[in-house]
């Protein structure tokens, strides 16, 4: 058992026990006949341009997967449906853009997460990685990620590596919280020496875990004498403004009462003007 027949193995493809092989074989596309009981996949340094999630979902019992230096654009939830005992994936040196809040969703068994080298890769979405509880090692590093949301990743109790460096943070307020945990946690970010602001000018070259203490001045700047000043013209002018949409609001309120009033005492003299005169009977007796 376990032993892949030939016909099991993908054109230009070496196979063996629950090893499939396919690693710069030029393919185009995500390799078919790929036997059920594999369990290591490799397609690496190939033209693929997307996952057949079809194929990929077949493969139940597969815990590796390399798909690295490919020309893979996107990703979805939909690709790893059916791959849930997977351990470690490579995804890094493709083409990703997004990583969507669900893309690794259903991957609850995944240990080891690469991702580097993806140039257009500007956005991960908060939560991302929040249900990849066994997660131990992300790579993220040499991509163009200029922020990077932490809270997923700082609830994986298990993460002990993060690989950030190689991308253009913009070291502004939001990415106070990363270089927080970056200064507090140097082990688990191995690469933090080399982890650089690139944005604004004023913080380029900086080690983002250093940053911290020049975040702490910009984002906490106290409040000097024109700001003061700022806000007692302002609340002054929104005073003004009520003052005068009350005066307004009520006159218009006088108006329209004495219209009302002045129609209704209109409608009374009309009344009384048209109203007709009534007979008064008055019984006499007449006594005999």
């Amino acid at each position: 058992m376990g032993v892949l027949l030939a016909a099991d193995c993908p054109p230009n493809c070496t196979c063996q026990q629950f090893i499939v092989n396919c690693r710069g074989k030029n393919l185009k596309a995500f390799p078919k006949h790929v036997s059920l009981n594999t369990r290591h996949l490799d397609i690496a340094s190939n033209s693929i341009t997307e996952i057949n999630s079809l194929e990929l979902n077949l493969l139940s019992d597969l815990v590796h997967l390399d798909c690295s230096n490919n020309k893979i654009s996107e990703i979805s939830k939909l690709d790893f449906l059916g791959v849930v005992k997977l351990v470690y994936l490579d995804l890094s040196s493709n083409h990703l853009q997004r990583i969507a809040r669900t893309t690794f969703e259903p991957l609850d068994k995944l240990i080891i997460l690469k991702l580097s080298h993806n140039p257009e890769l500007r956005e991960i979405e908060d939560g991302a990685f929040a249900t990849n509880v066994g997660l131990r090692e992300i790579n993220l590093s040499n991509n163009n990620l200029s922020f990077l949301n932490t809270t997923s990743l700082r609830s994986l109790q298990g993460l002990k590596t993060i690989y950030l460096a190689g991308n253009p943070w913009e070291c502004q307020c939001t990415i106070a919280v990363l270089s927080g945990w970056m200064f507090e946690n140097n082990s688990t970010f191995p690469d933090g020496a080399n982890t650089f602001c690139v944005l604004p000018k004023s913080m380029a070259g900086i080690s983002v875990s250093k940053a911290l203490s020049k975040l702490f001045d910009i984002c906490h700047t106290p409040l000097d004498y024109f700001d003061y000043l700022f806000f007692v013209v302002v609340s002054f002018a929104i005073f003004i403004s009520g003052i005068i949409v009350a005066s307004l609001a009520g006159a218009i309120m006088v108006c329209v009462e004495r219209q009302r009033k002045f129609t209704e005492d209109e409608d009374k003299i009309e009344m009384q003007q048209y109203k007709p005169k009534r007979s008064i009977v008055r019984n006499t007796n007449i006594k005999t």
